[in-house]
C-alpha cells in the first residue's frame, strides 16, 4: 500500500514525466503513486520513436498508472480514486511545478489527525502569491461563495488531500459538476459542517501557470455554464450541508465522452 495517490485528470501527457519526477522530491521518504486519467497519450499511428519511448518508459514505472477516459475532469478523478492504493489521495493540475518536500509536510500533518480531516494544497498561480495569504482560502472572501449555506469561517480546498477511506465514504466528487474545483469547495464545506477540519498545508505545495479565462476555454465554459450555477443553487440553501448526499459511483451517471470537449 502506497502512502499517497496523486491523481491528475489530464489531456497534456507531455507533463506527466515531470510531475512524476517532482513527486519523488515532494513526498520525501513516503511512497507514492501517480495516476493520470485522460485520452490516450499516443495516437494510434504515432511514429515518433522518442515520443513512444518517453511514454513506454513512464508506463514501466511500478508506481505510475494510466487510465484511459474521455469524460469530464471530475469523472476522470473519481475513476482514478477507484484504482488507487494510497492511504491518502490528492488532486493537482497537470501544469504544476511541485515544491520539494511539500507533500511530505502535508502527510506529516494528516498522520496525526482524525480520518475526517483534510488539507488545502496551497499554491501560487501565475504572479499571484495566494499561498502567503490565509484569507484567500476562506470561502466568503470570494464574492461567488458568499452564500447562505456557507459559514463565515469555512475554508475552501480547490486542490486537496484526504484519507482515501474518508473521501470514498463521503461519495467523493459530485460528477454532475464537470471540473474538480467547485467540488473541492463542496467537500471542504461538508467536512467542516460535520466536525472535521481543513488544514492549511504547512508550506506551498506547487506553483502553476495562469492565463485570463476566455469563452473558448473548455474548463471556463464548464465553470460558467454548469458548475457555478449548480454550486450556487445548492449552497444558497442555509441547510445545504445537511442535505449533501452523493454516491461514490455517481461518476457512472456521466457521459463516457465529455460533450464539452467531444461534441457530436
Amino acid at each position: 500500500m502506497k502512502t499517497l495517490s496523486v491523481i491528475v485528470p489530464s489531456i497534456n501527457p507531455d507533463t506527466w514525466r515531470n510531475i512524476f519526477e517532482q513527486l519523488k522530491l515532494s513526498v520525501g521518504n513516503y511512497e507514492f503513486e501517480l495516476i493520470t486519467v485522460g485520452p490516450p497519450p499516443l495516437a494510434e499511428q504515432e511514429l515518433d520513436y522518442e515520443r513512444k519511448k518517453y511514454f513506454n518508459d513512464l508506463a514501466n514505472e511500478d508506481n505510475f498508472i494510466y487510465i484511459q477516459d474521455f469524460g469530464s475532469p471530475s469523472r476522470s478523478f473519481q475513476r482514478g480514486v477507484e484504482s488507487s492504493s494510497g492511504k491518502y489521495i490528492a488532486f493537482i493540475p497537470d501544469d504544476c511545478v511541485l515544491d520539494e518536500n511539500g507533500f511530505e509536510k502535508c502527510i506529516d500533518v494528516l498522520e496525526e489527525k482524525p480520518e475526517n480531516h483534510g488539507i488545502i494544497l496551497m499554491y501560487d498561480e501565475g504572479p499571484g502569491k495566494m499561498s502567503e495569504d490565509p484569507s484567500y482560502w476562506i470561502g466568503r472572501t470570494h464574492e461567488g461563495l458568499r452564500l447562505s449555506g456557507v459559514k463565515d469561517d469555512w475554508r475552501i480546498a480547490p486542490c486537496f488531500m484526504y484519507q482515501t477511506s474518508y473521501f470514498v465514504s463521503m461519495g467523493g466528487l459530485d460528477c454532475s459538476l464537470e471540473h474538480v474545483n467547485m467540488n473541492g469547495h463542496s467537500l471542504a464545506f461538508v467536512t467542516q459542517h460535520n466536525g472535521g477540519e481543513i488544514h492549511y498545508s504547512p508550506s506551498r505545495v506547487f506553483a502553476c501557470s495562469w492565463e485570463p479565462p476566455t469563452e473558448a476555454t473548455t474548463l471556463y465554459q464548464a465553470y460558467i455554464k454548469n458548475d457555478l450555477p449548480k454550486f450556487k443553487a445548492f449552497w444558497k440553501n442555509p441547510n445545504a450541508a445537511e442535505s449533501y448526499n452523493i454516491s461514490f459511483d455517481n461518476w457512472k451517471d456521466q457521459p463516457e465522452k465529455w460533450p464539452r470537449r467531444y461534441p457530436q
